[in-house]
């Protein structure tokens, strides 16, 4: 399968995001030694994160329960395939009608295309949601996912069941090159902040194959910078408020590791 995308200026094609697995003990002994590191950085930094940042959880937690009147955190099922990595993920809740998701039916509501816009919730999330959302703060639970080790701060992005099932029964190419995905599932990623929704599920996948390729400390360094820069700036993009602008630095990104 090959992936064009146009960040800015910048074409990346299959030659520069092809994902090959590595075959030389050399490296996959050096490639051990690296996921080794990043778990333990992992570890660490998440476990810094909570003790800072639990007061404020504690705060939106009250704040969520009095807004939508029910418990603030929502447990959702989520994978890199159906059948890959799958796991519970912890979010705080922003949509206020809990009964909402069990009437929409996906499969009409979504396409390889569209799957990662859901704008028509936008109706049920009150403004304090709204800018949970917009900042990124609505995933701030998932530290705890990390300290679990099911996922890691920076990586591929996870995929709710139903998208998932979505793409494997209407595009099981997309859903084939998911499954080529090794890494732990990210808090933030290559595509959370360098990648463009109006290019669909195509962009994520191509950027999430880049990262597993690329992958390394430097490289996830500038991810956690850059997603300071977007929670501080509230330009954080999401399903039901997308922002579908291209991130400038992108460019400079690439050119570092290419």
């Amino acid at each position: 399968m090959s992936y064009h995308i146009k960040p800015g200026t910048a074409i990346f094609t299959s030659e520069r995001l092809n994902y090959h697995a590595m075959t030389d003990k050399e490296n996959i002994s050096r490639r051990d030694r690296f996921l080794e590191a990043k778990n333990r950085i992992d570890f660490i930094l998440s476990a810094a994160i909570l003790i800072v940042a639990f007061p404020f959880m504690l705060l939106i937690s009250i704040l969520l329960m009095v807004i939508l009147k029910s418990f603030p955190l929502i447990i959702q099922k989520r994978g890199i395939t159906v059948e890959n990595q799958v796991f519970n993920i912890y979010k705080f809740k922003t949509i206020g009608n809990p009964s909402l998701r069990n009437r929409i039916n996906p499969y009409n509501q979504l396409s390889s295309e569209n799957i990662l816009f859901k704008p028509g919730l936008s109706q049920y999330v009150p403004a304090f949601c709204k800018w949970l959302r917009k900042t990124g703060l609505d995933e701030l639970p998932q530290i705890f996912n990390v300290l679990k080790g099911e996922m890691s701060l920076v990586g591929p992005r996870p995929l709710t069941i139903s998208d998932l099932e979505v793409l494997k029964n209407k595009h099981p190419h997309y859903y084939h090159d998911r499954n080529l995905i090794t890494l732990k599932p990210g808090i933030t990623g290559m595509w959370q902040v360098f990648g463009n929704r109006n290019e669909g599920i195509e962009n994520l996948i191509a950027l999430d194959l880049y990262y597993c390729q690329q992958t390394s400390l430097q490289l996830d360094l500038q991810i956690l910078l850059s997603t300071i820069l977007l929670v501080s700036s509230g330009k954080h993009s999401d399903a039901i408020f997308p922002c579908i602008s291209y991130n400038k630095e992108w460019n400079a990104l690439s050119d570092t590791n290419s």
